[in-house]
């Protein structure tokens, strides 16, 4: 076996087959291609490569143990690829990005669909896969999250007119598929204005033990969006007040100033508790159509990693409905949306007995 930059060099007769074909590796200056790792276990176990010196299983064993203390995410990463692989997809890795003339990019992979090619084309989509584990709040370099890195990653890939896929793999190495997005939810319902926080903070209101105020005998209420219609007057939560009484302050706490952001979008909010979020947004009057967002309190209800971010953006889908992370930087509260992709396009790996 030879090496060169830590990928193996296969010059078999079938090299030219795998790349032409199925785009693996990156074809050489001489004869041969030049494979990572995880492209070496694919092809042995999908295309029936015999590679010297990995004939027998004994001898095979020993390679990936030694190829493991070097990448101690050399099995993920086969898995990761093997489900993209496997239905037919054209994978190309970062390493070999630069050498295709597909720069620029900080992806894990770039993926071309069965009927492309590297040679002919641009990628449909991008890559970058964690496993399920994975905290979303870890800092990256001491600076942002990981979500808030992925959010500035999506708006990248998109604006090279690409997918930005994100594959997440668990404990068993069972991989699924999200595709992410920056959603810009916006409704119809008017405004939140001073004038309008001046005069609701002047009505009259009863306090209710720490779930907000009572507005009792409202005959007109200056905006819809604002708390929940109830025996003839209005109710608000804690979050709601929060925004009124302190004036539309900027002081205000985190789930408050998103729900500013909310309604300054002319959004009908409503509780998302039964949706496992704080709040589920209308673009109109309640009752008009469902309601398309959830949305999420980040500091209250995470989630904490990809596990539940996944679980999250599924069940919102089997709802109808997109599921909305916030994130707030220099522009304000920007929307990250982690969506479950078309049913062709769920890459998962074979089942494992």
């Amino acid at each position: 076996m030879q090496y060169r930059e830590s990928r193996m060099l296969y010059d078999g007769s079938a090299y030219s087959r795998l790349w032409e074909k199925s785009a693996i590796g990156i074809l050489t200056d001489g004869p041969g291609l030049l494979l990572a790792d995880s492209e070496v276990i694919f092809c042995r176990e999908h295309r029936g490569v015999e590679f010297e010196g990995l004939e027998d299983h004994g001898a095979f064993s020993l390679w990936l143990t030694q190829r493991i203390m070097d990448n101690s995410k050399t099995l993920l990463e086969s898995a990761v690829l093997e489900a993209l692989r496997v239905p037919g997809n054209k994978v190309v890795l970062s390493e070999n990005f630069e050498p295709l003339g597909h720069g620029g990019s900080r992806s894990w992979a770039m993926r071309w669909s069965s009927d492309n090619h590297p040679s002919r084309g641009a990628p449909e989509s991008e890559i970058m896969w964690f496993e399920s584990k994975d905290l979303l709040n870890d800092k990256i370099n001491g600076e942002m999250s990981i979500l808030e890195d992925l959010l500035l990653w999506c708006v990248e890939v998109k604006e090279r007119g690409r997918i930005p896929e994100v594959l997440v793999i668990d404990e068993e190495q069972s991989v699924v598929t999200y595709r992410l997005s920056e959603a810009n939810p916006r409704g119809q319902m008017g405004h939140l204005t001073v004038d309008i926080v001046s005069q609701i903070s002047e009505m009259d209101r009863k306090s209710i033990d720490g779930n907000g105020f009572f507005f009792p005998s409202v005959s007109k209420w200056p905006l819809e969006s604002i708390g929940i219609p109830l025996h003839g007057g209005r109710q608000l939560d804690p979050i709601e007040s929060e925004i009124i009484l302190n004036n539309g302050e900027c002081d205000m706490s985190i789930a408050a100033s998103i729900l500013n952001d909310l309604w300054m979008r002319g959004l009908n909010t409503r509780s998302g508790f039964k949706y496992g979020t704080t709040w589920r947004c209308y673009s109109g009057d309640v009752g008009d159509s469902h309601a398309p967002w959830l949305v999420v309190e980040p500091s209250s209800e995470g989630p904490e990693n990809w596990a539940e971010a996944c679980l999250s953006s599924r069940l919102a889908s089997g709802v109808n409905k997109h599921w909305l992370y916030p994130i707030n930087d220099a522009n304000g509260w920007r929307y990250l949306q982690i969506s479950r992709p078309p049913s062709d396009s769920r890459w998962s790996n074979p089942k494992r007995i």
